[in-house]
């Protein structure tokens, strides 16, 4: 019979492991008995918590200092030492880095001072701060103690910088006997210990206004006695629309701009209304005043969100004095003039030109059908639409008095660039009455865009009597002044809009080329190289100085050149009587010649047709880029790049005279 004592002993066992069960049970782990192990270097020091599940963030400094906040609704605020709202930003990446704390090291407790860590305030360092997280329960998720940083830095090679690291105690008993060197998640461009190393209170927000940047309706702006209203139709939409002081499209960028920056826009310090002394100043007196207004969930327009900021006191003043509706019982010192790095009022685009669109059209090119293009004392029009060609591809086409030949697509280009891209000068009137004084009654140039859907769109171009350049939209009372290139852009004669293609070049039906290098240096003998080609059997034939040199010739070369040839393009067409094209081609330095076989409709031989032109350099100058040239039974001449010069003018033969 088994002794009571030993009886109670089994008991006494049996229950301290059932004990243990269920600490296991409850705690995943026995560490609250044995001690719970050391991290390891690589192992993250929080994990078994949810970012999202943080509702109280308790910060404290060694000093005695403490801010609490908690989460509502979204919103991190300030419970103490204020009421108020928390800087949403700055708590969430206290929170992201209280969750990613990675282990680099681990130093047992004996081997380090607390003074060594950073845990004790020194005359080098302000001590620690206690960082705790506790879920909407108010259990607590992590607990530590965050030191200085050390010397050691984890290099990340996929940017190629280095990644501080700080020494980290946690509070919990089972976790305080070691201190931790652990570094920050790659993610976090900055510094959690220089946030707090700014102080406690930097953890309010300082931004004036807090919004939704893409659930804006309008935005008003009052300053200098005048308003500027800004609509859009809808939320996320970018098609914002100035609709006071006058009816205008806007730029996009600046006005994106603007409700970045006033997002972006932060206070150097807050102040209790009660504590500052705003100077008296006349009902609208302010320097200025932006109104917000937000799309409900129902697409109404809600409560506006105001800012209104006072003049500079005194007037040469770094910063001025805010207030806003939101938090009525603050005022907001902000920085008036530019700051490197900062986002001031002095970057905030205010003026009428700054937001408002700087081009002449927001063109959507690819609802464009065609281009109708006048100038003035000139009977004729010029007419180019999206046609198609014969393999189906779309093309721009040249409709000139019943004759249609594909456009210059270069051309094309440059006149959309000129009006849907290219920024206007400035505004010379948002209400011109006399519009002769600009050179648009009548209207130098004009082009008329027609649309697949919409009303056309109809551009006025001139030269003003001051010799500037302006435009203007038909129907509108605004006259733009835009720059030389804009304007030139605009092509209003034909040989202007001719199809780049320098001249039909067919392979198939070539038979003999001639090129000639001028000045002649060896008079006594023919030094053009002349070639013969036959498409079908690829052969070819050369002859220079009356000699067979189909022996030397570069029949590769040969046949990159006769392929350059099908697709060589002009720069752009000239004048028939352009006099530095007249005055450069009375001295050719390079001529073709081309003889093409002429075939009837049976496929039989019928005859030939010789295409030729010539080229000269702009200037005899070494640093010349330009070429000009004209096809022998064409009036207009044309300017050839000089890659294009080079590439004719490149050695056929391997060997042979020069």
């Amino acid at each position: 019979m088994l002794s009571k004592w030993f009886t109670l002993s089994l008991v006494i066992l049996a229950s301290m492991v059932g004990g243990l069960a269920c600490i296991q049970l409850f705690n995943n782990d026995l560490g609250k008995i044995f001690g719970t192990p050391p991290r390891q270097a690589g192992d993250i020091l929080y994990e078994n918590f949810d970012p999202g599940d943080v509702h109280t963030v308790v910060i404290s400094k060694s000093s005695g200092e403490r801010a609490e906040f908690v989460k509502r609704q979204g919103i991190w605020r300030m419970v103490n030492p204020k009421q108020d709202r928390a800087d949403y930003i700055v708590l969430q990446t206290i929170v992201d880095f209280s969750r990613h704390l990675l282990v680099e090291d681990v130093i047992r407790r004996k081997e380090i001072t607390l003074e060594e860590a950073g845990m004790h305030a020194s005359d080098t360092y302000g001590g620690r701060y206690n960082i705790t997280l506790r879920d909407r329960s108010q259990n607590t998720l992590v607990n530590y103690r965050l030191g200085r940083r050390t010397a050691w830095h984890r290099p990340n090679e996929k940017e190629g910088t280095l990644i501080g690291t700080f020494f980290v105690r946690p509070a919990e008993d089972s976790l305080d006997d070691h201190i931790y060197v652990c570094s920050a998640p790659e993610k976090l461009k900055t510094s959690v210990r220089q946030i707090l190393d700014r102080g406690l209170s930097r953890l309010r927000d300082h931004h004036p206004l807090l919004f939704d940047q893409q659930g804006i309706a309008d935005i008003t702006i009052r300053t200098k006695g005048r308003e500027i209203v800004l609509s859009r139709p809808e939320a996320d939409s970018p098609a914002w629309k100035m609709t006071k002081p006058l009816e205008s499209r806007t730029n996009p960028k600046m006005v994106n701009g603007l409700i970045v920056g006033l997002a972006q826009l932060e206070a150097i310090r807050i102040h209790d209304l009660k504590s500052v002394t705003i100077p008296p100043r006349p009902p609208g007196g302010f320097l200025l005043e932006v109104e917000l207004r937000h799309f409900g969930t129902d697409g109404r327009v809600r409560t506006p969100s105001t800012l209104t900021v006072e003049p500079p006191s005194p007037p040469d003043a770094d910063t001025v004095l805010a207030t806003t509706g939101e938090r009525p019982d603050l005022v907001f010192e902000i920085p008036l003039k530019p700051i490197t790095g900062s986002m001031t009022l002095a970057h905030l685009p205010l003026e009428v030109d700054q937001l408002r669109e700087r081009t002449l059209t927001n063109l959507d090119i690819a609802t464009l059908k065609s281009m109708t293009i006048h100038q003035f004392n000139d009977p004729g029009l010029i007419h180019v639409f999206l046609g198609r060609e014969r393999n189906g591809q779309d093309r721009w086409i040249l409709n000139q008095g019943g004759d249609t030949a594909p456009a210059n697509e270069a051309v094309v280009f440059r006149v959309l660039e000129a009006i849907s891209r290219n920024e206007v000068v400035g505004f010379a009137s948002n209400a011109a009455s006399n519009l002769s004084r600009y050179g648009l009654s009548p209207p130098a140039k004009r082009i008329i865009l027609d649309l697949r859907e919409g009303d056309p769109i109809d551009l006025f171009f001139g030269r003003g009597i001051n010799g500037q350049f302006y435009a203007m939209r038909h129907g509108s009372s605004t006259v733009a002044e835009i720059d030389a290139a804009t304007y030139t852009s605009i092509a209003t004669r034909p040989y202007q809009w001719r199809d780049s293609l320098l001249m039909p070049f067919s392979i198939v039906d070539l038979s003999i080329m001639k090129i000639e290098k001028f000045p002649f240096q060896i008079p006594l003998a023919d030094p053009a190289l002349t070639l013969k080609y036959k498409f079908l059997t690829e052969d070819w034939e050369a002859r220079q100085f009356d000699e067979d040199v189909s022996a030397n010739l570069s029949k590769h070369r040969a046949n990159q050149f006769i392929r350059f040839m099908e697709a060589l393009r002009v720069e752009r067409w000239l004048d028939e009587s352009t006099p530095a094209a007249i005055r450069a081609l009375r001295s050719p330095t390079f001529r073709f010649t081309a003889v093409f076989r002429e075939l009837d409709e049976q496929g039989d031989l019928k005859g030939f047709r010789e295409a030729s032109f010539d080229l000269a350099p702009a200037s005899r100058s070494p640093r010349n880029r330009i070429f000009y040239g004209k096809l022998n039974d064409d009036p207009h001449y044309f300017v050839l790049s000089m890659d294009s010069y080079r590439q004719l003018s490149t050695p056929l033969l391997d060997t042979g005279r020069p």
